[in-house]
C-alpha cells in the first residue's frame, strides 16, 4: 500500500490564542515494501506526522492518501490495512490473557476461530514469545519489554501490509532493543511489510534505516538514503542529533592518527578497524 502526505499541516487550537504548529506543508511519499526512520529533536513533529499517516489524525489543511484514497474522519483507512504503535503501546493492553489481547483484532475482522488461533500463534512466535509459556498469562502480570512485544504481535496479527511504529524500543533494555529492531527487520526483508519508525537514537535508525527522514519545526529538513544522510555531522547537529557511535569512531581515529577515516555505519567493520589501528596494522579504505 502507498501512503502519502500532500502539503499536510495541523494546527493544535487553530484561531486561538494559544494556537501552536505541530506539522506544516509536509508532503512525503512512502512506497510499499519500504524501511523508513523519521528522527529529529523533541517537538520537530515526528510523532503528529506519524499519527496522520496512520490516519488517526486529521489535518489542519492537505491531505493524507492511502493508495490514492483521501483519508477523512467519514473515510478512514481500510480495517487491518495499517498497524499504528503510539509511544507506549503497552498502554493499549487490556484482556485478560496476552493470547485474548492478541487475537482480538483477528476477531474483530470476523475470522473463523482456526485463521484467528494461526494469526495470533504467528504473531507471538513473530515477536519471540512462546504462546505456550505466554498464552494464558496476564499481560499486565508482564516486564515491560514483554508488554511491548504483545503489543507489538497485536498488530503483526492483522498481517497488515504497513507498520507506523512510534519509539517501539523507548525505554527497554539494549538486548531488547536490539532484538525488536533486528525482527523489524526480518519482517520488512522477508515478508515486505512497510516499516515506518520514528525515533529520536541514532544507533538505531543506522541500524535499522534504508531511508531516513529528519523532521524539525513541524517541516521535514531531509529525507534521502539512510547511509547519506547519517554520516553528515553538520546537518545532524544543526538539527540537535547526534553521529551515530560507529561514524563518530571514525572522525575519532581520524583525527588521532592525522589523516582522514571514511565513516562507517556498520558495526563490525568499525571493530575490526579499530583493532587494525590500535595493533598498528594498515587499516586501507573503510568505506
Amino acid at each position: 500500500m502507498r501512503i502519502a502526505a500532500h502539503q499536510v499541516s495541523l494546527f493544535y487550537q487553530k484561531g486561538t490564542p494559544f494556537e501552536s504548529k505541530a506539522v506544516s506543508g509536509v508532503s512525503l511519499a512512502i512506497e510499499p515494501g519500504e524501511r523508513i526512520g523519521i528522527a529529529g529533536p523533541v517537538g520537530s513533529g515526528k510523532s503528529t506526522l506519524l499519527a496522520l499517516l496512520a490516519g488517526i489524525m486529521t489535518p489542519t489543511s492537505g491531505e493524507v492518501t492511502h493508495d490514492g484514497k483521501s483519508l477523512g474522519r467519514r473515510t478512514p483507512p481500510k480495517p487491518g490495512s495499517v498497524g499504528f504503535a503510539f509511544q507506549s503501546p503497552e498502554n493499549c493492553l487490556f484482556e485478560k490473557t496476552v493470547y485474548d489481547d492478541v487475537a482480538f483484532a483477528p476477531r474483530a475482522l470476523g475470522l473463523e476461530d482456526g485463521e484467528v488461533r494461526s494469526l495470533a500463534n504467528g504473531a507471538l512466535a513473530g515477536v519471540g514469545l512462546d504462546v505456550e509459556r505466554f498464552g494464558s498469562r496476564s499481560p499486565f502480570s508482564l516486564s515491560l519489554g514483554e508488554q511491548r512485544r504483545v503489543a507489538l504481535a497485536g498488530l503483526l496479527a492483522m498481517r497488515p501490509p504497513v507498520l507506523l511504529l512510534d519509539e517501539p524500543t523507548a525505554h527497554l533494555d539494549p538486548i531488547s532493543r536490539h532484538d525488536i529492531i533486528e525482527r523489524l527487520i526480518k519482517l520488512n526483508d522477508d515478508v515486505g511489510t512497510t516499516v515506518v519508525m520514528v525515533g529520536h537514537d541514532m544507533e538505531e535508525m543506522a541500524h535499522f534505516s534504508k531511508r531516513l527522514v529528519i523532521m524539525d519545526g513541524g517541516s521535514v529538513v531531509a529525507d534521502d538514503d539512510a547511509g547519506r544522510l547519517l554520516i553528515d555531522r553538520m546537518l545532524l547537529e544543526r538539527h540537535s542529533l547526534k553521529l551515530p557511535g560507529t561514524v563518530e569512531l571514525c572522525r575519532l581515529l581520524g583525527e588521532a592518527t592525522g589523516g582522514r577515516v571514511a565513516p562507517l555505519l556498520d558495526e563490525p567493520a568499525a571493530v575490526e578497524l579499530l583493532f587494525k589501528m590500535a595493533g598498528g596494522l594498515e587499516a586501507g579504505s573503510c568505506s
